[in-house]
């Protein structure tokens, strides 16, 4: 299963106990409100939590004022996530309200066919149908009919294709939701899901055993003098292969980051402190021996570490702070080196 389905996977098990909590409490289920909360469950957002604790704690009632205002402050509104969303929204409405208006108008199909069957029903009984009228009372059901029938119809075909376009919004809605998670240039993930994936595996669960979690910053060395000596489109080729070598390291099993700038990250999940760093030290090696030729000149590159290895209830700013740390250590060693902190 790739990092992706598990996040979907992850967000499915929150739906489950998000939507009860927002019924509950009478929050309106919309988008906006579904992602401030599910962050708010998540506890990415420290100053979001308060917020979203204080509203709750005084039994206020959530408005959409109040809705609207604290998704301009946490969001950004113009993204192309929440644009995906809205979209969808109106698209998923403009087909209910088709379905509303086709079954509507099968049940009036419906009810005239009832209606006539009734009539001609009451009749039969009655005995003493004179032929011309039994003519008639034939003709208007087989007319009745068939009018039920088509409408059905109609109505399964509508029910059909909309279901084939909630399909086809939902996968758009996946992607957009990756491509809100991945950096454009080397597409691993962003630091945005760095730290989600790091709120889910550290929320504790009853019956979940936890695993062991350690972090590698990595720091291409000297790389503002490729970008001086060579101009910024090498300097971005030189990431892009750097990347690779990362994805290719971390696998299905971990989770490769670019941090920022020539900063990346790999996120280790159940591995020991040894694996880890036999790891982030083969990361280090195929950097420095890899050969990265431009206009046939060779540029040589390296790359520096820092490992920290969390603790059971740290937060993800001090996990990124001790790696951080161990990383300045392996620049002030020299560079092209990995060092790792070891937590008080």
């Amino acid at each position: 299963m790739t990092q992706f389905n598990e996040l979907m996977d992850s967000s499915y098990d929150m739906a489950k106990k998000l939507l009860p909590f927002m019924a509950r409490r009478r929050i309106p289920l919309i988008p906006e409100n579904y992602q401030l909360f599910y962050d708010y469950f998540l506890g990415i957002n420290p100053e979001l939590t308060r917020e979203l604790n204080d509203i709750l704690q005084k039994e206020s009632l959530f408005t959409p004022s109040v809705s609207k205002r604290l998704y301009s402050v946490f969001y950004d509104v113009d993204s192309e996530k929440v644009k995906a969303i809205t979209e969808m929204g109106e698209r998923i409405g403009s087909i209910s309200f088709s379905l509303e208006e086709n079954l509507g108008q099968s049940l009036d199909s419906t009810g005239r066919f009832q209606q006539v069957l009734n009539e001609s029903a009451t009749q039969f009984e009655q005995g003493d149908i004179e032929a011309e009228v039994m003519k008639e009372m034939v003709e208007s059901l087989l007319s009745e009919t068939k009018s039920a029938l088509d409408s059905q119809t109609a109505l399964a075909d509508l029910i059909e294709a909309s279901n084939k376009v909630i399909a086809t919004l939902t996968a758009e809605l996946k992607d957009k939701t990756r491509q809100a998670n991945i950096d454009e240039l080397t597409q691993l993930y962003n630091r945005r899901y760095l730290s989600k994936r790091f709120a889910e595996l550290t929320q504790e669960e009853p019956g979940r055993p936890t695993q062991p979690l350690s972090l590698a910053i990595f720091d291409l060395d000297r790389f503002k003098t490729i970008n001086d000596t060579w101009g910024h489109p090498v300097g971005d080729k030189v990431l892009i292969i750097i990347s690779k070598i990362i994805q290719s390291f971390a696998g299905e099993r971990h989770l490769a980051v670019r941090l920022g700038g020539e900063e990346f990250v790999i996120l280790f999940q159940g591995l020991d402190e040894d694996e880890v760093l036999a790891l982030t030290d083969s990361v280090r090696l195929k950097v420095a021996n890899t050969q990265i030729t431009i206009r046939g000149e060779n540029i040589p590159v390296s790359i520096s570490a820092g490992i920290s290895h969390h603790v059971k209830g740290e937060n993800e700013e001090s996990f990124l702070e001790r790696a951080d740390a161990a990383l300045y250590q392996a620049k002030d060693s020299g560079r092209n080196c990995v060092m790792v902190n070891k937590a008080c």
